[in-house]
């Protein structure tokens, strides 16, 4: 099913779901700083490994944040242009790149318009990178269509998702006391009770988030057919999970519990020739 299959009645506008990230983005970047548990141990390594970023390089960052993988890429030696459409999250990017972080430059683009996206460059860049921000954009096709323009012929583009297989709002931790060969344990994991259904809802990122945000869940099949209509073709694929030897956190309701269920999901698309 095509993203714009999302049920027009419910979506909130661009200016809502703006309005609520202005209010939470000092928040959030106090909380993230330059990458939690979360993106560290799962996103940012899955997302270099796909991304392969190179020195000399001209990288787009959509939906930055923050800006803390705009600043690992510039100490790397990648130019940066690192764009995002909440005002408040761009000033702390800027509050906290040092001239150490190398070379940046940070834009205020709306990534569900074309229009403001395509003036950032045709055929500019090597490569682009959205990190865990799709799922927070009431529509993705316009992005898609955009980076074909704006990736050189040999450009890629990765991408990470909360996956939608196994993290959704509609998902619910289940930790379940269970017998098995006469002896007793506790097996982690997750219910599903929707997955093909594109419905907006309201999603806390964080735990103790002040408000919650947008979240547009959208199954893998909508996800893959916004890339194939965008000209591209998907040639890399990772589901990160946390490893067995984390399983000893103490919160049962928490993903090192489950190393089997990956929570995310990261994938590579490359322009079709």
């Amino acid at each position: 099913m095509p993203d714009s299959a999302d049920p027009a009645s419910l979506r909130p506008t661009v200016e809502q779901t703006r309005a609520v990230w202005e209010n939470i983005a000092n928040w959030w970047d106090q909380q993230i700083g330059e990458g939690n548990d979360f993106q560290k141990t799962l996103i940012i390594p899955t997302t270099d490994r796909l991304l392969d970023p190179k020195p000399g390089q001209t990288i787009l960052d959509v939906a930055c944040g923050n800006g803390n993988y705009s600043r690992l890429l510039g100490r790397r030696g990648v130019k940066v242009v690192a764009c995002d459409y909440c005002e408040n999250f761009l000033e702390a990017a800027r509050r906290r790149t040092s001239p150490e972080d190398g070379q940046i430059e940070y834009r205020k683009i709306d990534a569900t318009s074309m229009a403001e996206l395509l003036t950032l460059g045709e055929g500019r860049f090597d490569a682009a990178v959205c990190s865990m921000a799709m799922m927070d954009m009431i529509v993705i096709d316009p992005l898609l269509d955009s980076l074909r323009e704006l990736l050189k012929a040999s450009g890629r583009f990765v991408f990470s998702l909360p996956h939608p297989c196994f993290n959704s709002n509609d998902m619910i931790f289940r930790a379940d006391y269970v017998i098995q060969n006469d002896v007793a344990q506790q097996v982690f994991g997750v219910e599903i009770r929707q997955y093909l259904s594109h419905v907006p809802g309201l999603s806390v990122g964080i735990i103790n988030q002040p408000q919650p945000h947008h979240f547009f869940h959208r199954p893998l099949s909508a996800i893959f057919s916004a890339c194939f209509s965008g000209g591209f073709a998907v040639d890399g694929l990772e589901e990160p999970a946390y490893p067995v030897n984390a399983a000893g956190s103490k919160n049962p309701f928490s993903w090192q519990k489950r190393p089997e269920i990956p929570p995310a999901i990261v994938i590579r698309a490359r322009p079709r020739k």
